[in-house]
């Protein structure tokens, strides 16, 4: 018969259990955290008695705005008040902590919206309180109300009895009317660090007697997003848990995220392009329970770390610890500002794409597939100041390209300035770059000194101004051709006349065709002049200007000198930049397209 006693012990323990964020509840205003600055001016108001009728608490969740009025309420309440420093010992302290005073009335917005309840209120207002100094109405969610509940409250609220004070409190403050606003003295609360969260937390869990690790508090402090009471939260989940030490792993576990070390692991293989294995991460962070979205924002997370290491600032890291920090500082100065910050664009946009979706894993591993197809970005901005600027690839040297090709590599070219001014322009700008050898169709190999045709073309003709003297018989005037040759550039359309836009012919092959000197950037596109259509082409377009079917030769030579200023000089330097392996990767990675619109 002395078995029941413990049980029905038990039972009302467990029935009368407060959880961690309401047995924490601050109680005065040395207990509030990260809010000093509305500690400092209500805690003037009082001592200067210059207490106004109506104040507005906004912020996020969790960060002390309820706490704040129940403290105030009780400032303004206590028998021994008005005072910044109130007992919490008399009957009027104590009910009002748990939500109990009769002067106090806590409202909610969200379930009283309607104009009734504000009538209500008002004929309520006139009642003098039962016992305290003043009759407080606090409206938590007051954004919830309706217009028409608003406009019921605004007299009340301009001139209200002198023992009527209202403590407003939103999460959204954007939706209160700007003619409430003005007549409320108005707090913004801030969000809590996370270094006040951890302190807070490894207070709580000395008085529980429970030890936990401090990369278990930071893990849930950044977890929290500024909320105490999101911390708090997070907490009580790690207590029911705890056996005696609570590690980082297990609360990780608990809290279904992945760790630090595996979210460092998926960006370096991001960083290091190796997709295969990413995607195994991914799998192993999946089977031990972590969400997707979880996952995003970790990589989300870790990314403004490395931002912020990139870029030398001093701030406070989100997602990583101490331990960490020396990895996220190599993989920021290895991967560079430009990658990290492409990295955050395309995470942000799958965190997007993700919400109310419920293909969350193939989202997530879209979204870091794309991050590992990223290739560095930092001389692209380089590359774009100089095509601005009229500039051109310079030819890559035989020697540097066998070397590039025996190592398995390509080496990016260097910038220079257009081939009429043969000058090199900041060559030291763009610095060659290594990167793995992509498989591609084979390129025409580029010579220096030994131009290449495409045809091969025939013994040229003496340059004269009249090779009439040739076994071919009249040929137009060279003087002719140059003047009309934009005319035939725009007859051969922009696929062809891109090509030779800025480069007439100097002479004549022995078989009669024109031939025309350009760069060894245009090696791949003068292929096409020897197709049977572009050669039909070609006749026709000459044969409507100089009245003879010319044929026209292309030579791939780096002594190619333009003389034309024309825009379409300045898409062939376009053309030329495509080249480029940055630009070549972008391409592959976003699908972009060229459009060529022919004038004929």
């Amino acid at each position: 018969m002395s078995d029941p006693a413990p049980e029905r012990t038990a039972t009302s323990s467990a029935t009368s259990y407060q959880v961690v964020a309401r047995r924490y509840r601050p109680q005065t205003l040395d207990d509030l955290v990260g809010q000093e600055h509305v500690v400092a001016a209500l805690r003037n108001s009082i001592r200067l008695n210059r207490i106004t009728h109506a104040y507005l608490f906004t912020g996020t969740r969790g960060v002390g705005k309820t706490s704040m009025a129940r403290i105030f309420a009780k400032c303004l309440n206590c028998e021994i008040g008005p005072t910044d420093k109130p007992c919490n010992k008399c009957d009027t302290c104590r009910a009002i902590s748990v939500g109990q005073d009769v002067d106090v009335i806590e409202i909610d917005g969200a379930s009283n919206t309607g104009v009734d309840s504000v009538r209500e209120l008002r004929a309520n207002v006139g009642l003098r309180p039962s016992r305290s100094r003043f009759k407080i109405y606090y409206i938590d969610e007051v954004h919830m109300l309706s217009t028409g509940a608003f406009n019921a409250l605004l007299k009340t609220l301009e001139e209200p009895p002198e023992h009527v004070k209202f403590f407003f409190a939103t999460t959204e403050s954007q939706k209160i009317p700007i003619t409430v606003l003005s007549r409320c003295q108005r707090f913004d609360f801030a969000g809590i660090t996370p270094e006040k969260i951890v302190e807070t937390l490894d207070s709580i869990c000395h008085q529980e007697a429970v030890e936990v690790e401090k990369d278990a508090l930071w893990t849930v402090a950044r977890r929290a997003g500024g909320s105490m009471r999101d911390a708090q939260s997070l907490l009580e989940r790690l207590l029911t848990h705890s056996e005696g030490c609570l590690t980082d792993d297990q609360a990780r576990e608990i809290l279904g995220l992945a760790s630090d070390d595996r979210m460092l692991d998926l960006l370096e293989s991001a960083a290091d392009h190796d997709m295969a294995r990413l995607l195994e991460q991914i799998e192993a962070a999946m089977v031990v329970g972590v969400q997707p979205g979880d996952l995003v924002t970790g990589v989300l997370e870790l990314l403004r770390d490395a931002m912020v290491q990139s870029a030398g600032s001093k701030g406070p890291l989100m997602a990583v610890g101490s331990r960490q920090k020396p990895r996220l500082e190599a993989l920021a100065k290895n991967w560079g500002m430009d990658s990290i910050l492409a990295a955050m664009q395309i995470m942000a946009e799958t965190k997007a794409r993700m919400k109310g979706n419920p293909q969350g894993r193939l989202l997530a591993e879209l979204g870091l597939a794309r991050v590992t197809r990223l290739d560095r970005l930092s001389e692209l901005s380089d590359v774009i100041a100089r095509i601005k600027s009229g500039g051109a690839p310079a030819p890559t040297k035989r020697s540097e390209t066998s070397a590039a090709q025996r190592s398995g590599t390509v080496t990016t070219q260097r910038i220079t300035a257009a081939p009429a001014a043969r000058e090199v322009v900041n060559s030291n700008a763009i610095e060659e770059r290594r990167e793995p050898l992509r498989p591609a169709t084979p390129s025409v190999k580029r010579e220096e000194t030994v131009p290449r045709v495409a045809p091969k073309p025939e013994p040229a003709l003496e340059k004269s101004s009249s090779p009439r003297d040739s076994t071919h018989g009249d040929l137009p005037n060279l003087e002719n051709i140059r003047n009309r040759w934009e005319d035939f550039v725009g007859k051969i359309g922009m696929r062809l006349g891109t090509v030779v836009a800025g480069y007439p012919p100097k002479s004549f092959s022995r078989s009669g065709e024109m031939i025309c000197e350009v760069p060894l950037a245009f090696d791949k596109m003068a292929e096409q002049f020897a197709l049977p259509e572009n050669v039909g082409k070609i006749e026709e377009a000459s044969k409507s200007i100089w009245s003879q079917p010319l044929g026209l030769q292309v030579v791939v030579t780096d002594r190619a000198e333009s003389v034309s200023k024309t825009e379409s000089e300045k898409t062939s330097k376009w053309l030329t930049l495509e080249q480029e392996p940055v630009i070549k990767t972008l391409v592959d990675m976003f699908q972009a397209r060229r459009f060529w619109i022919d004038q004929d």
